[in-house]
């Protein structure tokens, strides 16, 4: 994710039905299904698991994904369809329309990412079956499977937040040029509690507009459609609980006014304000209110003075201050300066304190008192937070999390960013890099999970991304290579979606496996600042350490994952239970924001694990 609207689905707890399988599907040759959780990279030759049904748990305002695998035994099968049933409960029902299904793309890979990884076929784009943008039913359905290969199809349902909490049940439906060859039962267990639209979690992942155009129409100016596609790739990236920035970015023209800057905001604000506003999505939308977490200072390159960007720079104060989006307003003042560049970068962050004292610089760096007085977002490397035995000389500087204490006390921030230095930058990286959390294609699932459980145990109030859409800046088609800085899909969260390829009338965002698995932990670390808010911070602690050691040393086992984010969501429910007859008390309240200080023959198999 990044889905349909917010289901808290915490434990996929993919299961093998108590009853008899389907008697159709037994008796169909040449066919075997089977489902999994969302933690697992179903490879083209993986081995059949023995669940045949889906029990999944989730939060209101959740998505919850989970994965149905088919395969061919004995021949090819042509024409192969999926359906979802709506779900029913006593007196209530989730409409089908919320459950969105897609098939999963294999990308060959040729080079591994590091010693984790591996070359051949990985799953990584999702192509959908109606897409959630135009509502456009594309040609990935039906589709075929080849004899001896599996292929997995990722279903995410989203509970809406007027679902009342119990179990629900309905069914996928497997046909075959048209005829019916396997029911799988779905079981989706709602809690009693409704997760917040906008992320608690700060998230600023760049993208290209630009980019995106070139792969789509081979062009590159900016033009009404770079607009447009940008509009669409920032919805697809809130829908996933991710905030850009980049985007267009283009910054707003500018006039002399009686020797003060006067700018133009008409452009800008119809690209980013319904996302600052939180209206982008409609009533019946998924996370309907969904407001963007973050917003960065564009300076406009024909400012050619101190004296100017200064005046530019205090328009932006003001307007976002009028509008209501200036907590959200950060000024991006360098990226991974190395130290030869502090005094310039001290220099440009002082004319931002000028323009406004209360403007939030932010730098990817660790802290260094040189920049103390100027920097109020300090984004360090993840893989430099704390020092990883088998490398010494791989961080030049590595400064602890009780150093940026004082800094936050103060009211500054502390966020964090990953690279390639997750995986090896321009090499295949070897034993140093096992562990890291990591967003390339064949890192293991819960790595591509696991930063937001990091990001609680370390009191880390935000994510910074340097882009999801590297790869289209190329002459290259995504679909068939993401391979950048050493990594398979470094950069790359999203792949173009071609109607000449996919299907349909317009172009639309097509997913990557690894964008659901990032929203998939974004909603991990709701359940943990629910049950803060709601004075189950010891619990959501005790729990968050059994998942997190260190920065590269965490729980690799679905099961134990999803055991314990089920204990999340029981303990949740049963607090919001108690919580109902006090009214004073919202769990969950749309948009809520919280700030701390740093101190999913017939059995079930029970796993916890969340899906889209």
């Amino acid at each position: 994710m990044h889905g349909l609207l917010s289901l808290s689905l915490m434990w996929i707890l993919l299961t093998l039905p108590a009853g008899k399988p389907n008697q159709n599907a037994s008796e169909a040759p040449g066919i075997v299904i089977w489902t999994t959780h969302a933690l697992a990279k179903i490879r083209p030759a993986s081995p059949p698991e023995k669940s045949r049904a889906v029990e999944i748990f989730a939060a209101r305002n959740e998505f919850e994904p989970f994965q149905i695998v088919i395969q061919a035994q004995s021949e090819d099968l042509e024409n192969v369809d999926v359906d979802i049933s709506d779900l029913w409960s006593a007196g209530a029902r989730i409409s089908k329309d919320y459950a969105a299904i897609y098939l999963e793309s294999f990308l060959n890979l040729r080079r591994p990412s590091s010693i984790e990884g591996d070359t051949g076929e990985f799953p990584d784009a999702l192509i959908p079956r109606v897409d959630r943008y135009g509502r456009e039913r594309r040609n990935a359905f039906p589709f075929r499977v080849n004899h001896g290969r599996n292929q997995p199809l990722w279903v995410e349902i989203y509970v809406p937040p007027s679902i009342p909490p119990g179990k629900y049940s309905g069914s996928a439906m497997i046909s075959v040029d048209g005829v019916l060859r396997e029911t799988v039962p779905i079981t989706l267990n709602v809690w009693n509690f409704t997760l917040p639209s906008t992320s608690s979690f700060k998230t600023s992942f760049g993208f290209s507009g630009v980019s995106a155009l070139k792969q789509h129409k081979g062009r590159d100016t900016i033009n009404e459609e770079v607009y447009r596609l940008t509009y669409l790739y920032a919805k697809a990236a809130l829908w996933h609980r991710v905030s850009i920035h980049g985007g267009t970015m283009e910054a707003p023209p500018f006039s002399h006014v009686d020797d003060r800057v006067q700018l133009d905001w008409k452009m800008y604000d119809q690209e980013v304000g319904s996302f600052l506003d939180g209206t982008v999505f409609a009533r019946e939308d998924p996370l309907y209110g969904a407001k963007a977490t973050s917003a960065e200072l564009r300076l406009h390159p024909a400012l050619n003075s101190d004296d100017a960007k200064t005046s530019y720079m205090k328009e932006w104060a003001r307007h976002f201050r009028d509008k209501g989006w200036f907590d959200r307003l950060f000024y991006y003042v360098r990226d991974e300066p190395a130290p030869a560049d502090y005094l310039q970068l001290a220099a440009l962050a002082r004319l931002a304190h000028r323009a406004d004292p209360e403007m939030r610089n932010l730098v990817t760096a660790p802290f260094d008192r040189s920049l103390a007085e100027v920097i109020d977002i300090w984004v360090p490397l993840i893989n430099c937070f704390e020092k990883k035995p088998g490398f010494a000389n791989f961080c030049s500087r590595t400064v602890s999390r009780n150093t940026y204490e004082a800094e936050i006390q103060n009211g500054k921030e502390l966020w964090w960013y990953q690279s390639c230095a997750s995986h090896g930058c321009d090499i295949i990286g070897g034993d140093y890099f096992r562990g890291w959390p990591s967003y390339v294609i064949d890192a293991p699932a819960i790595a591509n999970r696991i930063t937001q459980w990091l990001a609680w145990k370390y009191r880390i109030g935000g994510e910074l991304y340097y882009s999801m859409d590297e790869a289209f800046q190329r002459n290259v088609d995504p679909r068939t290579d993401v391979y950048m800085h050493g990594g398979n899909g470094d950069g790359t969260l999203f792949y173009p979606g071609r109607p000449e390829q996919i299907g349909g009338r317009s172009p639309i965002p097509i997913e990557s496996i690894r964008l659901k698995l990032i929203r998939e932990g974004l909603e991990d670390y709701e359940y943990l600042a629910l049950l803060s808010k709601l004075g189950g911070g010891d619990f959501a602690d005790e729990r968050a350490r059994r998942i997190v050691k260190t920065t590269y040393r965490w729980e690799h086992d679905p099961a134990i994952f999803y055991a314990t984010r089920r204990e999340l969501g029981e303990e949740l429910s049963r607090i919001s239970r108690a919580s109902q007859a006090k009214p004073s008390v919202r769990v969950g309240a749309k948009n809520s924001r919280m700030k701390f200080s740093p101190p999913r023959t017939p059995r079930t198999l029970r796993i916890s694990v969340t899906g889209p």
